[in-house]
């Protein structure tokens, strides 16, 4: 399929100052970049020193940039896990590692990475057998407005991600959200994520969830947590201080999630990340709940309406929702919990419409 990029910054950046990268793994796993060709090329650790290689820092980066003056719309084959990175003013800094089955991306909560001055952001995707599969993000970060448009060979087309300007919405962010939130702006480059920021393993904020916790864990032990997922219906208590489940038909089996922490909660990790997969089904609807404050009211599990009204939430999340087309968002990992998320799917895929904007 086609994906093409518009330069909608109105001047800020020229296309000669806009550059993009895509990176995925072929059918057998191996990491690869796609080249002008539309050819996904295999990676190599020679390529971060490799002629033309990119310089930061005292460090070698690899160079599989496009600039969108030369390249404003590109093949792309079938990938997964794919990645297209977009820097503004700048190149993406990323490096080839384990023998070129991974690469090290950005990391905002690093000073020191090479990224932490770039305007950056990125579309996450995987085309397949099934078609194209994609969104916008800002679980780890928002870096500046974005919008993707797919539209399949049967004309179909659906449109979504942030349309508004980027000084209004750190603006609209400063004032809407509570002073803890506000701690996340990293000005004037990003907005972190809460677990990406002072919301992390021993940082200012990482107990911010603990009472919520404490209190669900207190309600679910005299009380049952029950819910429908496309895997059925699951019944679900706390006993010994560990949140069991069973599912209608099977009350043999057990699925459990352990107590977690806040950083947990925010990064869905940790206890909401492990087991077989009933249980990530399982833990994906609870780590929801938690961070949209309906865990109490299952019922409004996937009713928007009621999301977010007490403390403690993510607040974070939600302002994405508010400022997005449809009020779509991925705030956080498993926001595409009962279909909030800025997912985009279609059997047979044609264009890829990439709108960078800025103000």
């Amino acid at each position: 399929m086609k994906f093409s990029f518009t330069n909608n910054t109105k001047g800020q950046y020229s296309s000669e100052q806009i550059y993009f990268v895509i990176l995925g793994k072929n059918s057998t796993g191996q990491f690869g970049h796609v080249d002008k060709n539309g050819s996904l090329i295999p990676c190599k650790e020679s390529d971060n020193d490799a002629p033309g290689h990119l310089t930061k820092n005292g460090q070698n980066w690899c160079n599989y940039l496009h600039k969108l003056s030369e390249l404003p719309e590109i093949k792309v084959p079938e990938i997964n896990s794919g990645r297209a990175y977009i820097g503004l003013g700048s190149p993406v800094y990323l490096k080839i590692v384990n023998n070129g089955n991974g690469f090290v991306g950005p990391n905002t909560a690093n000073p020191s990475d090479p990224n932490a001055d770039v305007y950056f952001d990125w579309l996450e995707f995987t085309i397949d057998d099934a078609g194209f599969h994609g969104n916008t993000t800002q679980v780890d970060q928002f870096g500046f407005p974005m919008t993707i448009e797919l539209i399949g060979t049967d004309g179909v087309a659906k449109k979504l991600g942030i349309t508004e300007s980027r000084s209004i919405l750190f603006s609209e962010y400063m004032k809407s959200v509570p002073a803890e939130f506000q701690s996340l702006v990293q000005e004037p480059y990003r907005i972190l994520a809460p677990f990406k920021g002072s919301f992390a393993r021993g940082q200012q904020y990482e107990k911010y969830f603990d009472g919520y916790i404490a209190e669900m864990w207190q309600y679910y032990t005299s009380n049952p947590l029950v819910f429908k997922t496309h895997e059925g219906m699951f019944t679900g208590k706390v006993e010994d201080n560990v949140f069991t489940f069973t599912k209608d038909g099977d009350v043999n089996t057990k699925y459990k999630i352990h107590y977690p922490t806040s950083w947990e909660v925010f990064e869905c990790a940790g206890v909401f990340a492990q087991g077989n997969a009933m249980e990530k089904v399982i833990q994906s609807q609870v780590s929801a709940m938690f961070n949209r404050h309906v865990l109490r009211s299952p019922e409004n599990r996937c009713n928007p309406q009621e999301y977010y009204k007490n403390a403690p939430a993510n607040y974070y999340a939600q302002f994405w929702h508010l400022h997005s087309i449809d009020n779509k968002a991925y705030g956080f990992p498993f926001d595409d919990v009962c279909d909030q998320s800025t997912l985009l799917e279609h059997r047979d895929p044609k264009e890829l419409k990439v709108v960078i904007s800025w103000d």
